[in-house]
């Protein structure tokens, strides 16, 4: 895909198998990226590992992600400026809805990576995820995209399997064993992830005008703006200076770009609810890489939990859409007669 094509995606036709194709490719993306932010606090764990060794954490991880991103959305944008694409004006709701993009974004972001480092990556998948249950009924309010009453109950269902898992975690004692030394606040913090990206998702919906650089720019900067000020709140921040470290690290920033483009191509050319239909293929990746490369295993009820979470997130946006399935057999028809006729022309 060309980044700086001078058609906008959103003007295109819209497409939901488009858009859910760039949804899962987005969240393949996503997998590789936490990927490489795991394997790089691995490394540094298995270089010092004595624990009084200071090591990069969240806000780190927020830095290294946005930076890269950042200067490349400030290139493109200069490189379709030279070439005479002025960017059009935006109006005081549009510069409303980019902020609460970039700021609520970014502090979804950090959620998202805090349970990267401490939780299984499934599991913090799964959270960041959970935000599919909430994007349907945000559109249907606000943007009067369908949410019927079945898929309300499935998105509930969904809800049920995600608090399963986050039971696991706030009590692990009564419900299940933790494969990792993992606090309940460190459940908390990864399942705010969810209900926060569900409102950053949502702003996407509402900046239909709004080029996609500006938008991806929005929340980079605002996760480098946030993690240079994390001091204030929270620990000084620690750079790595191990050159594998700083290498996995930088490595993570490549598929995360990517990943950004593709999410928000894809919000911007299908229905929300729909097309949070291909988030659920983010926590099966993040389940097989944290398997293989990590030996993450998860507890019977997380992984009943988990099932239950992605079966509903799943068949949710699929219920009622009878008008997308005629549509399909409609061009599924026409195929095959092209076919026949080829057939009897050759």
């Amino acid at each position: 895909m060309n980044l700086t094509s001078a058609v906008p995606l959103h003007s295109r036709k819209p497409s939901p198998v488009r858009a859910l194709l760039l949804m899962v490719a987005a969240h393949f993306c996503f997998s590789l990226m936490i990927f490489f932010i795991k394997a790089a606090q691995k490394v540094q764990f298995s270089l010092h590992p004595d624990a009084a060794v200071a090591r990069f954490g969240t806000w780190e991880s927020v830095f290294f992600r946005c930076l890269p991103m950042t200067l490349m959305c400030l290139f493109v944008m200069a490189r379709r400026k030279r070439g005479g694409h002025a960017h059009p004006p935006l109006g005081s709701e549009e510069i409303r809805w980019l902020v609460t993009r970039g700021l609520v974004g970014a502090i979804s972001m950090a959620c998202f990576f805090h349970g990267t480092l401490t939780i299984p990556l499934a599991l913090s998948s799964l959270f960041s995820n959970a935000s599919v249950f909430l994007i349907g009924l945000l559109g249907h309010v606000f943007l009067a995209e369908r949410m019927t009453g079945s898929r309300v109950v499935f998105a509930l269902f969904g809800l049920a399997g995600v608090a399963l898992v986050l039971g696991t975690g706030l009590f692990p004692e009564t419900l299940a064993h933790n494969s990792q030394s993992s606090a309940p606040t460190d459940y908390l913090i990864a399942f705010a992830a969810g209900v926060l990206s569900a409102i950053a998702y949502f702003s996407v919906r509402k900046m239909k005008s709004v080029p996609s650089n500006t938008i991806i720019l929005s929340l980079s900067a605002s996760g480098v703006l946030l993690a240079l000020l994390s001091p204030l709140v929270f620990s000084p921040l620690r750079f790595p200076r191990e050159p594998e470290v700083i290498t996995l690290l930088c490595l993570s920033s490549l598929p995360a770009i990517a990943a950004q483009y593709l999410m928000t191509w894809s919000f911007q050319s299908g229905e929300a609810g729909f097309v949070a239909l291909g988030q659920y293929s983010g926590p099966v990746f993040a389940a097989l890489l944290g398997l293989v490369a990590f030996d993450e295993r998860l507890s019977s009820l997380q992984w009943l939990g988990a099932a239950v979470a992605i079966f509903f997130g799943v068949m949710m946006p699929l219920v009622d859409e009878r008008a997308l399935n005629k549509r399909f057999v409609l061009q599924s028809r026409k195929a095959v007669d092209f076919f026949k006729e080829r057939l009897r022309n050759s």
